[in-house]
């Protein structure tokens, strides 16, 4: 018999989906110094911090400047960068729709307060 999975099972055995509505997957990262950083880790490291200096700071105290080989930091930048964009993304997005919602209010304010003006 055989096994078939989608893409969203196969790629979720070692990864974790950055968000429900995100594009954005995050696989576990074994280093060259035989350390494992778990997807779920990542994920956390980037909502916690602010900027990128924040996130690379975060996996260098926990697991040392020597532990990353040449690349893989760079990875883990790759997963902050990602996120990042796709949160401005979404934060622009979110803004055009209210400024469209905003300025319908506007303008139908008006009008209701024209239909409200009688003259007796």
């Amino acid at each position: 018999m055989m096994i078939i999975k989608t893409f969203e099972q196969f790629v979720s055995e070692n990864s974790l989906k950055a968000g429900e509505d995100s594009k954005i997957y995050v696989e576990d990262l074994t280093l060259d110094s035989g350390k494992t950083i778990k997807s779920a880790e990542i994920l956390g490291a980037i909502t916690a911090c602010q900027t990128e200096n924040d996130f690379k700071d975060y996996f260098y105290r926990e697991y040392g400047q020597d532990a990353f080989a040449e690349g893989e930091m760079d990875v883990l930048t790759a997963y902050f960068l990602d996120k990042s964009a796709e949160d401005a993304e979404e934060e622009k997005e979110a803004e055009g729709e209210e400024e469209e919602e905003g300025s319908g209010e506007a303008e139908g304010g008006e009008a209701e307060e024209d239909d409200l003006d009688i003259d007796i």
